[in-house]
């Protein structure tokens, strides 16, 4: 009797608070001056886990059908003081199964057998308080449950206490600690704990002691019946892009390697979800995900696209358009993008070939020159000229150039801050077909208060947000985090910060940090020494 959701943790992420103030960030991330490059997906040793647990029988029941004396006896048996008795009776409740929904009752029941030590009930309120399901969110006190549990040897238990170790949001981060844990599990057949200790090992994080090797199995079968388990669908949402840098043929290798990935696997890289999937997005071939990835705003997608016209592995040789590439995946926080455009800077033949594209009126040209002085790659032109330039760019109808422009009126950078003419420029480059346009669009509808009806604004970012845009994730964490337009619910706004956040946006690192800063216990154990 387990209910399965998802906790969706991921791992590694440092912060700030989501003030208004600071969420107007993601608006403000100009060219000129360039202020950026938080941790991202290309140079971080953060897992980037979740847990896609897909649905099954949540209830074991104890009749064959389950008829009206069933569930009298059932409420009996819970009034008696059975754990068993209570907690399933506390499921039917949350699932409306056998008796009318009612969150509250399912609640008190769960709480009742997890008073009398019932491993099972200890972890689903572990999951209804990581999940918000029917109380208030708190990974805190989740996490105790969660322990008991996996103290008592129920795997799925002892991985989530892995989980946590290696979060370092609500206990310090322990690698060896999160290894024994996650070796426990593995002992217990939970197969997703054999992958997480398989990166691991590959990252060189753990030790492999003898002492490691003679953790005594759990007696996992108590927990494995048919109505604990699941499909096992587990994976992880990582992708190593890491290599040495003076070894270009394996860092091509890499390259060409992700783009034979299956369908779903490149997606999940590219940060792109597959639970709203098409069947016309199923169908995509490779190249087709990564470019509809890059226009949705995904700064992997945009690496990989300007890796593949930088060294032709899916487009005829251009280092113009790699560069575009990379300094928009740069704009959102890849600082792979940052090296590659450095390095492409190198060629001494580089910018002679830029400012002859710049004087044929190439628009392209235009914006790539202002982002390297925004970045701080090229001092041959001031930051007035740069943005000259994407001035020029725009008159030719240069999307990336307007929401520059957008961007810097927005911000009053180098120019009188003017929001109006912002919007003026982000609806324009959104009726070229920009979706980070319509992204900036309805955030900064949302956080300038200019419309009290939100429900055009959030389904914008959410989809958006779904294609793997990680301007639109962090913007659907503030959305639920301050229950604009939604009802409030902390638990999906961390999910949404988690997804930008490992993907290097820093806003969204700082703003999750906070969520659990906000409800923090001062019990010794919860306080983060680490940074």
């Amino acid at each position: 009797m387990l209910i399965w959701a998802k906790p969706d943790l991921y791992f590694n992420c440092l912060i700030i608070s989501p003030t208004a103030k600071n969420l107007k960030n993601l608006l403000i991330i100009i060219l000129i001056p360039f202020v950026l490059f938080g941790q991202d997906t290309t140079r971080s040793k953060a897992f980037k886990t979740s847990i896609p647990i897909s649905n099954g029988p949540l209830v074991k029941k104890k009749q064959g059908t389950y008829p009206l004396m069933a569930g009298f006896l059932l409420v009996k048996e819970a009034n008696s003081g059975d754990p068993h008795a209570q907690h399933e009776l506390g499921i039917r409740y949350l699932l409306g199964k056998g008796f009318e929904a009612d969150t509250a009752k399912a609640v008190y029941w769960i709480q009742e057998a997890v008073k009398r030590g019932l491993v099972t009930a200890n972890f689903n309120l572990g999951l209804m308080l990581n999940n918000e399901t029917g109380v208030p969110w708190n990974p805190f006190e989740a996490y105790k449950l969660f322990k008991y549990a996996a103290e008592k040897g129920m795997p799925p238990s002892q991985y989530m206490i892995g989980l946590f170790l290696l979060d370092n949001l609500v206990v310090n981060r322990d690698y060896n600690e999160a290894y024994k844990w996650f070796k426990r599990a593995s002992n217990g057949k939970f197969e997703a704990a054999d992958e997480i200790i398989k990166e691991l090992k590959k990252m060189n994080l753990v030790v492999e002691q003898d002492s490691l090797n003679e953790i005594v199995k759990s007696d996992a079968s108590a927990f494995f019946d048919e109505s604990l388990l699941m499909q096992n669908n587990w994976e992880l949402d990582y992708y190593e892009f890491e290599e040495d840098s003076n070894d270009a043929e394996k860092s091509d290798q890499l390259f060409e390697e992700l783009l034979n990935e299956e369908n779903d696997k490149l997606k999940t890289v590219l940060g792109i979800s597959s639970e709203k999937d098409s069947v016309e997005l199923h169908n995509k071939s490779s190249i087709e995900l990564v470019k509809y990835a890059s226009e949705g705003g995904s700064p992997e997608a945009l690496l990989i696209y300007g890796k593949s016209f930088q060294k032709g592995l899916m487009n005829e040789k251009n280092t113009l358009r790699a560069a575009l590439n990379y300094v928009r995946a740069a704009r959102l926080g890849s600082f792979k993008a940052a090296t590659q455009l450095l390095e492409i800077t190198k060629d001494s033949t580089f910018f002679e070939s830029l400012k002859s594209e710049v004087d044929n009126n190439n628009p392209d040209a235009m914006y790539v020159w202002a982002g390297l002085v925004g970045l701080g790659f090229d001092y041959r032109i001031a930051g007035d000229q740069a943005f000259d330039l994407l001035e020029q760019a725009a008159k030719l109808n240069h999307v990336d150039a307007i929401i520059e422009l957008g961007l810097t009126y927005y911000s009053g950078t180098l120019v009188e801050q003017n929001k109006e003419k912002a919007f003026e420029y982000w609806k324009r480059a959104a009726e070229l077909g920009s979706t980070e346009a319509k992204v900036r669009i309805a955030f900064a509808e949302i956080l300038e208060e200019k419309k009290y009806n939100y429900k055009s604004n959030i389904a914008e970012l959410s989809e958006a947000a779904e294609k793997g845009s990680v301007l639109a994730q962090t913007a659907m964490g503030y959305v639920y985090e301050n229950g604009v337009g939604v009802k409030q619910h902390k638990a999906t706004a961390a999910t949404y910060y988690r997804r930008a956040s490992n993907r290097g946006n820093e806003t969204a690192f700082n703003s999750l940090k906070n969520l659990y800063d906000e409800i923090r216990p001062t019990d010794p154990e919860f306080q983060i020494f680490e940074n």
